[in-house]
């Protein structure tokens, strides 16, 4: 048996490369599944029985123990998302009228119908795993993997920018983790979360003419669009939680993992900016800048059950069920936010804005099953079919997170092109429900933001891996 080499360990982290990028939830809300290339084949079936490789380290570090030698997993997933809204953007806010004696700011609304805008994107998911034996009894495992991320961008070309251009969160998780056998059939396992997390969220905020009317109420007015003003808002925090398993084998053939990821809490902290020519109108054209922006994201706690069962040499069967407690995300309140305040009369520039979104997410269930076709002694046929439920209520659905259930099918396969190289690849689709967007409308400081339309989309994953052992 192969002892736990740390200058080893640490030469393959750094050849690894493994850095954070920028990605795009193809599950419920902004859940990742993708933690590793081969079990996209199967759309996670089983993944805390199987044990098939050192990404158990990250589903369920009970399935550790059953490693006697070094193993590596690097692996990537190519994610592409299709989403378009079509629907109408309404923009409110106040411009001054005049009666003859005296100067009024009610709220006009402007409207914008027959909005189309595509909000899909295409983004990069990088994972690495490791364990080591220590002694027959215990392990050890590493991992650093995206749990979470959502990369929503519309652009500048539609005037659904007025409600959001860029909704970004990426959260990169570094684990270090403990297995052990307690009997020859049970085994425990623990892990240690540290998560870097980052969120943007970016608009353009709009300028409805505010030339003086005598006309009581006034006419309707035109969005100027050449006076379009950025807001940029980008926040980072680092957060720490940890990982429970379980794994119980009735038969070398069939086994039972549970596995429990804990909350994880996040203090966002960064930066926000309002620049522009709004702002220089309102503000001297000077930028109005925040450096103290907060919010705080509670990630939620998930619980996954799942079995393996090899029925035969040539076949396995598996399945997962995972409830991910969403309702630890109610409301989500931005802090010291950089723009225009609302004071009844001519808008302030302020750094202390604080805006409000409801989101009153609800428990969802992910359910998968899948199969798995051991074709020769090298080559694994790969296949899975799944459910994904989304935690968001249609009341309160936002063009930040247009999120609807899912269903996926998936396929992939295994080659062990070397005694100590195994590669993989797998590829699912996700078919998303048209989902219908009626928020209520979002106060941002003096402007008023409402969308009313209807999304639909689907995606793609492609993921490889590479898989080392080392002996």
């Amino acid at each position: 048996m192969n002892r736990f080499v740390m200058r080893r360990f640490v030469t393959m982290l750094f050849a690894a490369g493994i850095v954070g990028t920028s990605t795009q939830a193809l599950a419920s809300a902004f859940q990742l599944w993708e933690q590793d290339g081969a079990s996209i084949g199967n759309y996670h079936a089983g993944y805390a029985a199987e044990a098939n490789d050192a990404s158990i380290a990250w589903y369920n570090p009970a399935g550790i123990p059953r490693f006697q030698n070094q193993q590596v997993v690097v692996s990537a997933a190519a994610i592409k998302s299709n989403f378009k809204y079509k629907g109408s953007v309404s923009v409110s806010e106040r411009t001054g009228v005049f009666d003859g004696s005296d100067i009024t700011f009610p709220m006009v609304t402007y409207t914008f119908n027959n909005v189309t805008a595509q909000g899909g994107t295409s983004n990069f998911v990088p994972n690495l795993h490791y364990v080591a034996p220590i002694s027959d009894w215990i392990g050890f495992g590493f991992s650093v993997d995206i749990p979470f991320g959502l990369k929503t961008s519309y652009g500048r070309g539609t005037p659904l920018r007025y409600a959001g251009t860029l909704s970004s969160i990426e959260v990169v998780d570094i684990s270090p983790s403990l297995g052990f056998k307690i009997t020859d059939k049970a085994s425990l396992g623990v892990g240690f979360d540290i998560q870097r997390a980052y969120a943007e969220f970016d608009s353009v905020a709009a300028l409805i003419d505010p030339t003086l009317s005598l006309d009581i109420p006034p006419p309707p007015r035109e969005v100027l669009t050449s006076y379009d003003t950025d807001s940029t808002n980008k926040a980072n925090d680092t957060g720490y939680g940890f990982r429970l398993g379980f794994m119980y084998e009735f038969t070398p053939c069939t086994r039972v993992g549970l596995s429990y990821h804990s909350q994880v809490v996040h203090h966002f902290s960064g930066s926000s900016k309002f620049i522009g020519p709004i702002n220089d109108i309102f503000n001297n054209e000077e930028p109005i800048v925040s450096s103290r922006t907060t919010t705080n994201i509670k990630l939620p706690p998930y619980t996954t059950f799942s079995a393996f069962n090899k029925i035969s040499p040539n076949w396995a069967v598996m399945a997962s069920a995972s409830l991910t407690q969403w309702n630890t995300i109610q409301n989500i309140s931005l802090k010291q936010i950089a723009g225009l305040a609302d004071t009844g009369d001519i808008p302030e520039s302020s750094n202390n804005i604080e805006i409000n979104i409801p989101h009153h997410y609800r428990n969802t269930w992910n359910l998968s099953v899948g199969t798995n076709y051991y074709a020769t002694d090298t080559i694994i046929l790969r296949g899975g079919l799944g459910y994904d439920q989304t935690p968001v209520k249609n009341a309160y659905r936002n063009i930040q997170l247009p999120d609807g259930d899912r269903y996926i099918i998936a396929l992939g396969g295994h080659l062990q092109a070397t005694k100590t190289i195994g590669l993989d690849v797998g590829w699912l689709h996700v078919f998303a429900n048209e989902v219908k967007l009626d928020p209520p409308s979002q106060v941002n400081g003096a402007e008023v933001v409402g969308v009313s339309g209807r999304v639909n989309g689907s995606g793609d994953i492609l993921a490889g891996q590479v898989t080392w052992d080392i002996i």
